[in-house]
């Protein structure tokens, strides 16, 4: 297990966005724009249409890139290239073709004559409504101006695709990682009215996952030049990207997603050189 990271300063509200064929009254720009009920779709499924380049501006320190919020089908495909230059003649880094939805049932864990009982996959009943992002981690914080992202879902049973916001942004990786204990859950918004007569009647919501954690060995440092100067500069509105274990590949899915601080908790000093602080992480949707 690797150290979890907390990406923030996402580059993507003052960045150019271009290429493919998009809804006119939903834009490619909708992409900057914080409120995730504002999508970007797509015309139609083809490659050529689900296309896109995005110009940072200038040069920027890249930990995290997600495509949040979208819609992409079971047997979708996606492709992120990164790079100096504009037309991509040379590239800092480049994914190749991944599943956007890779195995998320480890074998044994789905009955017998299920449908993704060979795959491992999610199925389309159960992606239905998940608030799911496409992420490539960086190993460690990467320069790079240009990304071009390309889709293959040509078999979405929408016939188009839609995303609902971008982030790319640097990331913290405490150099100790959070102690046991942590927790990831759902937050159930759901409101409920009782009847004179004991009936109960539901207002379901979207619920949002909420990452609780502990950093109890920080050094001074880290603690100052890391984890203080993030809360400052992200309150509780600032937009970040909690990734659990960078290294997982079966649970990612889960345990990965766009978020806020819930709070920001004074910094302790429980014992020479060593700080400490909670954090609360919770998903925006």
């Amino acid at each position: 297990m690797a150290n979890a990271i907390l990406a923030y300063g996402n580059q993507i509200d003052n960045a150019t966005l271009s290429g493919g064929s998009w809804v006119s009254t939903l834009p490619l720009t909708n992409l900057k724009d914080r409120r995730l009920g504002k999508l970007a779709r797509s015309s139609n499924d083809l490659p050529a249409s689900t296309t896109f380049d995005i110009d940072l501006g200038s040069t920027r320190l890249l930990r995290v890139f997600a495509l949040c919020g979208h819609n992409f089908s079971t047997s979708a495909t996606r492709r992120f290239r990164f790079s100096a230059v504009a037309d991509f003649s040379t590239v800092v880094l480049d994914t190749g073709w991944v599943n956007v939805w890779p195995e998320v049932y480890p074998f044994g864990t789905v009955s017998w004559g299920s449908p993704n009982f060979w795959s491992g996959r999610y199925s389309a009943e159960d992606i239905a409504g998940y608030n799911a992002s496409a992420v490539h981690v960086f190993s460690q914080s990467t320069n790079a101006r240009y990304v071009r992202v390309e889709i293959s879902d040509e078999d979405n049973p929408a016939g188009y695709v839609q995303i609902a916001r971008v982030f790319a942004g640097d990331g913290w990786q405490p150099t100790r990682n959070m102690v046991y204990g942590a927790s990831v859950g759902w937050l159930d918004r759901t409101g409920v009215q009782e009847a004179r007569s004991g009936a109960e009647y539901f207002d379901i919501q979207r619920m949002p996952r909420v990452a609780r954690f502990d950093l109890p060995a920080m050094s001074e440092s880290e603690a100052m030049s890391n984890a203080f100067d993030l809360q400052r500069a992200m309150g509780t509105a600032g937009e970040m990207f909690f990734v659990w274990d960078p290294d997982d590949t079966t649970h990612a899915l889960r345990r990965q997603f766009l978020c806020r601080l819930r709070g920001v908790s004074p910094i302790t000093n429980p014992g020479p050189d060593r700080w400490s602080a909670p954090w609360e992480a919770k998903e925006l949707l």
